[in-house]
């Protein structure tokens, strides 16, 4: 929320707002620049292997540092007012989406992709997938800058002959031909990656420590470990073994469903036994239906936008209600001696924080809201409405204290376990 002004330096901001943006946005280089020297430090003290994920991360953090630089460019006002809506801030775009979200992508999709198709992906072809996407990319992005500091604009397709962008662009466009080339050799790799043939037993092919290549079956793992190390699949021999056969934590789904522990934030103490969501379809459907509510609006089908909202909401609150199954025993056996409660409330629920923390950020959006109005309105009072009246503002204050107070009070109902209070809860809800 604190840089996002810096692509509307040139619609006649105020001075005091353009220099705020700008320096927020220059700032921004210091905790990028932390980021990158500790990914460095990672690779300089870990074991670098050069397979697909390793180039991949390699060329994600030069293309990420490329566009970083120019970043901390086009944050300068005067430098902006220039290479606005030019080639040079597509070239700035890309370098940074590509090395801070693309290339890492792949990346993880070389290095992680067995763990659920069981199969590893080429190496050969993923070499020749990276290095081309690599080399086409740079290829055609790095051009732009030129092109961009000559003029050319964004979003236009053409330009007048001799102005000298002919052969930057032509330059981009064969680019492009490599970085598709690239693609597609990705695409036959994950093509025959989950053909219905051939051995589907990939393993740990990395030899890698973490637990996430633990043998899972069908939902997770067997049991769970207690780790004693960093490296708990090199140093902890025989964990892997120990895990699948119910050696260690929740061997038996004590609550007959999926369960996990919730532990203490520094020491990792067994808290409470958490009891997850069984297999559904109800949020699937509120997830279409929110996606319906607002697609439809991009299209102003404004009723079916509104029938597909009231889906969601239902769907939302089905589901909702399906997750509040009854306690099975206030206390199970998880293994190891321990016992646990299978539920808690307060401070020591995450679902508590959980809230806590969203009432914080529906109160920041609140008052960022309030003062973008009243900023607005002091900047322009001919086309902004004049804020309320004190009264008017001292009637919705009351009106927060009161919801605040029913709502308290339907906890405090819901805490009375009678077979009416959830209803009586509900009323006090929707007061």
């Amino acid at each position: 929320f604190g840089v996002w002004a810096h692509h509307m330096f040139t619609t006649g901001m105020p001075t005091i707002s353009t220099s705020y943006f700008s320096a927020a946005s220059m700032a921004v280089s210091v905790p990028a620049g932390i980021q990158v020297f500790a990914w460095i430090a990672t690779i300089a003290a870990g074991k670098m292997r050069f397979t697909t994920a390793g180039l991949f991360v390699i060329g994600a953090i030069i293309t990420f540092v490329m566009g970083g630089l120019t970043g901390v460019m086009v944050a300068m006002v005067p430098f902006d007012w220039q290479a606005h809506d030019s080639y040079f801030i597509v070239a700035h775009l890309h370098y940074v989406l590509i090395g801070g979200m693309v290339f890492p992508f792949f990346a993880a999709i070389y290095y992680w992709l067995p763990m659920s198709s069981t199969r590893p992906l080429s190496e050969r072809l993923g070499k020749w997938a990276f290095w081309l996407m690599f080399t086409g990319m740079h290829v055609t992005f790095l051009p732009m800058h030129l092109s961009g500091l000559m003029a050319m604009p964004r979003r236009v397709f053409t330009y007048l002959p001799g102005r000298g962008l002919e052969l930057p662009n032509l330059i981009s466009s064969i680019g492009t031909a490599i970085t598709v080339v690239g693609v597609l050799i990705w695409i036959i790799d994950m093509a025959r990656n989950f053909r219905p043939f051939g051995d589907r037993d990939a393993g740990n092919i990395h030899d890698a420590p973490g637990l996430e290549w633990l043998p899972t079956g069908l939902y997770s793992v067997r049991s769970v470990p207690v780790v004693k190390s960093l490296y708990p699949l090199w140093e902890q021999k025989g964990l892997a073994r120990d895990v699948e056969a119910g050696r260690y934590i929740l061997p038996n789904a004590p609550t007959g469903g999926r369960e996990t522990l919730v532990t203490s934030t520094l020491n990792a103490e067994p808290q409470y036994l958490q009891r997850m969501p069984m297999p559904s379809a109800w949020h699937v459907w509120a997830a279409v239906f929110t996606a319906g509510l607002f697609l439809l609006l991009t299209v102003q089908a404004y009723v079916a936008s509104a029938v597909s909202g009231v889906l969601a909401v239902w769907y939302v609150m089905r589901w909702c209600w399906m997750l509040d199954r009854p306690r099975i025993a206030e206390t199970v056996d998880v293994g190891g001696g321990i016992r646990l409660p299978t539920y808690v409330s307060g401070p020591s629920s995450h679902g508590w924080w959980a809230m806590v923390i969203t009432l914080i950020v529906a109160g920041m959006i609140a008052l960022l809201a309030g003062f973008s109005y009243v900023f607005l309105w002091s900047r322009n009072p001919q086309a902004w409405i004049a804020p309320p009246p004190l009264t008017d503002l001292a009637l919705t204050l009351v009106g927060n204290v009161l919801g605040v107070g029913l709502a308290w009070l339907s906890c405090k109902v819901l805490a009375l376990d009678r077979p009416r209070s959830p209803v009586i809860a509900t009323l006090l809800m929707i007061l």
